[in-house]
């Protein structure tokens, strides 16, 4: 029995180690992950404590989400936030612009009561919103998905021309961008249920008038992202003159990412770009623009085999998941962990993490930061009652929002305020991050903070 079991341990070992990819780290959770304060609204709905950014009464901000966090120059740490109650018109219509934007200029780690001491552009009057010229759809479910910081000017995404009442699709690895029957949704490049991504400039000096970038061949020509990148964040990189990793996502909340490598000098110029195909026997394979734009499989764009930059894998808490879930999301660069680190929502229940040494990879396998199944105790300061059951207790009526249940999405890492702790293990790095989590009723951001390390 003895041997037979000490055969079937290293068995087990042995398929782990087949199973990781070549290079991939470990990632685990040393501390777990726990609420650091409510970055907007008027009132901690759970603590009943007032906020530090006084939303509501400063701005006319009840209650917003997102905010993707833009290293600007000086110092400014700026927020990309989605759209906004009251946003100045109704908000079951598509129309003008309602998203916003804040800042900081606080270095030091948040904490319950400053929290992020963030201001918001606007007045009592209202929100300042920021816009794109040319024009798009900034309405409702139209949003900035990310942005970056690249020579002196503010590189914002924006998903645009999607449908407030989007039709139901699943993932599609060979056509991303092919469109569900229209239901309640046109489904007709105007209005569709996958949307477009856009790319426009600001300067940091104004961070609310976008200019949408345009070939120099023909500067009238509004260009939309290239094909698959629809959904699309960007990140810094670790040298002062290295290319900006570019991920996008075709089908939101029902992708894996894709990656482009930018050059600085030419981050609007598409056709300058190279993209991820896979990983070759002396490295990753890189396409052209060209290259790209052009796969085809019965009719529909295609990528290149292995644009996915990272197999499909099992769901850490359900195995029959699908791990094609990735929607808004945010990759960053963690000197202190020595790792890319990628945070996004796998379903409305669950934060996850991957690493990676370089963008391409290889990516871990998942590791789970935040879930409403196993933590109640820290989802209970976010909401009282997630998406698929279990309530919180002790709660009053006062404190249970309208629609009685929630869910969390859009966790964006904050890596100005990470911090070096010591790692539990051997030849391991640690860090506490800290990161934005969205959520639905209430329709607000929180800070939240999480003390992870990184092993071989």
């Amino acid at each position: 029995m003895k041997r037979s079991f000490a055969f079937a341990l290293w068995a087990a070992l042995a398929a782990l180690v087949l199973a990781a990819p070549a290079g991939a780290q470990t990632l685990s959770v040393i501390s777990a992950s726990a609420k650091v304060c409510q970055l907007t609204g008027q009132t901690d709905w759970y603590s009943g404590q007032p906020t530090n950014a006084q939303t509501e009464a400063r701005y006319g901000l009840f209650g917003v989400d997102l905010g993707f966090p833009v290293e600007a120059d000086k110092g400014e740490l700026l927020f990309l936030f989605g759209d906004t109650v009251p946003s100045g018109h109704n908000p079951i219509l598509i129309g003008p612009p309602d998203d916003a934007v804040g800042v900081t200029t606080r270095t030091a780690a948040p904490d319950p009561t400053d929290c992020l001491d963030m201001k918001m552009f606007g007045t009592k009057r209202g929100l300042d919103h920021p816009t794109v010229t040319p024009a798009i759809d900034q309405g409702s479910f139209n949003v900035p998905t990310g942005g970056v910081e690249v020579g002196g000017r503010i590189y914002g995404f924006f998903w645009t021309n999607h449908c407030l009442g989007p039709d139901a699709f699943g993932p599609n690895a060979v056509n991303p961008l092919a469109l569900p029957p229209p239901v309640s949704c046109p489904e007709n490049g105007t209005a569709t249920s996958l949307g477009r991504g856009v790319m426009a400039w600001a300067s940091p000096a104004n961070p609310l008038a976008f200019t949408q970038v345009a070939p120099p061949y023909a500067s009238t020509f509004v260009p939309q992202m290239p094909k698959g990148f629809v959904y699309v964040t960007a990140a810094v990189p670790p040298t002062p003159k290295g290319d900006i990793p570019i991920f996008g996502v075709a089908r939101y909340r029902m992708g894996i990412p894709y990656l482009a490598m930018a050059p600085q000098a030419t981050i609007g110029v598409f056709e300058t770009w190279k993209f991820y195909a896979g990983m070759g026997p002396s490295g990753p394979n890189w396409v052209s623009y060209q290259t790209w734009q052009s796969g085809q499989v019965g009719g529909q764009w295609s990528p290149p085999a292995g644009a996915e930059l990272y197999a499909n894998s099992p769901n850490v808490w359900s195995a029959s998941h699908d791990e094609r879930c990735v929607g808004e999301h945010s990759v960053t660069w963690s000197a202190e962990l020595g790792v890319w680190l990628l945070t996004y929502t796998c379903g409305g229940a669950q934060v996850e993490a991957r690493t990676a040494p370089e963008p391409w990879g290889p990516w871990s396998k998942p590791t789970m930061l935040l879930s409403a199944v196993q933590t109640p105790s820290v989802f209970c300061t976010l909401f009282w009652k997630w998406l698929g059951g279990g309530g919180c207790p002790g709660l009053t009526s006062q404190q249970i929002p309208a629609f009685s249940f929630g869910y969390f999405y859009a966790p964006f890492v904050m890596s100005r305020y990470t911090e070096v702790t010591k790692a539990k293990s051997p030849k391991a790095k640690a860090a506490t991050i800290y990161w934005l989590l969205s959520t639905w009723d209430p329709y607000q951001a929180s800070v939240m903070k999480t003390t992870v390390e990184v092993g071989p």
